[in-house]
C-alpha cells in the first residue's frame, strides 16, 4: 500500500468521523434544546387559562436542584383532589388545557406548568425524565404545602407521560396516573426517531449522540425506561392510551408499557393518526374516559 493511499484512507476515516460526531451533536441538540411552540389546531389554547375560561392563579414552586418552576393552579371550590399535568418534550403548560374544563368542572383542582426546559439559566434542557421527574415531585410538594391537596394524581403527555411514570414510581403521594403516548424507553424511540426522521442507522450515530447528549446534560439517559418503572407503581392504578396510529411514538410502546404494567391497569388505543392527538380526534369521548379514571381513583 503506498504512502498516498495510506493518506487517503486516513483523511477518509477522520471525515467520516467527523460527520459521526456533527451528526451526533446535532441530534443530541434535539434532545436536549427543544422548539416550543404552541399551535392552536394542537394545543388548542395558547394563551392562559382565561380563555377556557376558568379562574387561575399565576404560581412558582423550586424543585430539589434549586430551578424555579412557573405554573397555573386552577382551583375548584371545595375539593381536595387536585390533578398535575404534566407536559411533553417541545411542549409548555399550555399542552394540558385541552383537559382543564372536563376535569375542572368534574370537581379537580388543576396544576400545569412548565418543566425546566423552559425556566432559563443554565440547567435549562431536557432530559427525556431524567431530570425532569423532579419537576413532578416539586409539583406535588407544592399542591400539598400550598393547597392541602389529600389525593393527588397525575396527568403526563409524551415525554411528561414518561416522566409521570418515573416519577410516581419513587413518590407513593400519587395516587393515579394517566399516561398519554410515552415511550417504554427513550433510547429505543431515538433510535426509532432517527432511522425515521433522518435516515440514520442506529450505529455508529445513535450510542454516540447518547453518550454526548449525557456529558452534555449530566445524565443517563440509558436509565429513562419507564417500561421497567410502570410494575413497580403496582397497588396504585394506572390508564394507558395511545393514538393507534402514532406518528411520532410508535404504538408497540404503549403496548409494552401495558404490558410491563401490573393491575390495576387499563388501556385505550385511540383510533387517531397523529402524536398526542387524542383529545383533538374525539373530545367528548377522551375527557369521558379521563375523568371517569379520576373520578374513580382520586
Amino acid at each position: 500500500m503506498t504512502s498516498r493511499l495510506i493518506k487517503i484512507l486516513v483523511a477518509l476515516v477522520i471525515l467520516a468521523g467527523l460527520i459521526v460526531l456533527a451528526a451526533s451533536w446535532y441530534l443530541s441538540s434535539l434532545v436536549l434544546y427543544p422548539k416550543s411552540v404552541c399551535r392552536k389546531e394542537h394545543y388548542v389554547y395558547c394563551n392562559d387559562p382565561s380563555e377556557i375560561p376558568v379562574s387561575f392563579e399565576n404560581v412558582s414552586f423550586t424543585t430539589s436542584d434549586e430551578i424555579e418552576l412557573k405554573g397555573w393552579y386552577m382551583p375548584a371550590t371545595g375539593s381536595g383532589k387536585t390533578i398535575v399535568l404534566v407536559h411533553g418534550h417541545g411542549g409548555s403548560k399550555n399542552e394540558g388545557l385541552r383537559f382543564v374544563k372536563a376535569l375542572h368542572d368534574a370537581g379537580f383542582n388543576l396544576l400545569v406548568y412548565d418543566s425546566r426546559v423552559l425556566s432559563g439559566g443554565n440547567k435549562a434542557f431536557a432530559s427525556m425524565g431524567y431530570f425532569e421527574k423532579k419537576d413532578v415531585k416539586a409539583a406535588i410538594d407544592w399542591v400539598i404545602n400550598k393547597k392541602q391537596a389529600q389525593s393527588i394524581g397525575v396527568f403526563g403527555f409524551s415525554m411528561g407521560a414518561a416522566t409521570s411514570i418515573l416519577a410516581m414510581e419513587e413518590d407513593l403521594r400519587i395516587k393515579a396516573g394517566m399516561f398519554s403516548s410515552s415511550y417504554a424507553s427513550v433510547v429505543d424511540e431515538l433510535a426509532e426517531v432517527g432511522k425515521r426522521d433522518f435516515g440514520l442507522p442506529e450505529f455508529p450515530i445513535l450510542p454516540v449522540a447518547i453518550f454526548i447528549a449525557n456529558i452534555r446534560g449530566d445524565m443517563d439517559l440509558y436509565s429513562v425506561v419507564p417500561e421497567r418503572s410502570i410494575p413497580r407503581i403496582s397497588p396504585r392504578p394506572v390508564y394507558i392510551m395511545q393514538c393507534k396510529q402514532d406518528d411520532y411514538v410508535d404504538y408497540s410502546h404503549a403496548q409494552r408499557l401495558y404490558k410491563a404494567a401490573k393491575d390495576p391497569k387499563s388501556f385505550w388505543g385511540v383510533p387517531c393518526n397523529r402524536h398526542e392527538y387524542l383529545w383533538n380526534s374525539n373530545p367528548e369521548k377522551v375527557e369521558t374516559q379521563v375523568v371517569n379514571f379520576f373520578k374513580l381513583h382520586l
